[in-house]
């Protein structure tokens, strides 16, 4: 599949129960999962940039829990990774290191 644009509905009138995300949680997790280079067996032995399911799978609770997703082979379950909804979790951190330096720099 390939396509230039996967615009997703994110509009407040379809979202209940609306809370800011733990800062501390998102950088917990970006110290938690470190970003790997591989080859992809089922593309050729094709060089990559990314992420083992598994290592998200350990670390993701309540409702983190989203990013993760689930397919199949002949050999059985796979897990899979939604990288878009690692988005936010990336902005979250930055966020808290954006604040610390704020912090530092303020500092006399």
């Amino acid at each position: 599949l390939l396509a230039s644009n996967f615009p997703t509905s994110s509009d407040a009138r379809i979202k209940e129960s609306v809370e800011s995300a733990s800062l501390d949680e998102c950088v917990r997790l970006l110290q938690a999962v470190v970003p790997k280079t591989y080859t992809k067996i089922d593309m050729g032995n094709a060089p990559r940039l990314g992420y083992i399911a598994q290592h998200w799978d350990r670390e993701l609770t309540g409702g983190y829990r989203c990013i993760m997703g689930a397919s199949e082979d002949e050999n059985g379950p796979l897990l899979a990774l939604d990288y878009s909804r690692i988005v936010p979790i990336l902005h979250g951190a930055l966020l808290s290191a954006i604040a610390r330096l704020d912090a530092l720099e303020s500092r006399p």
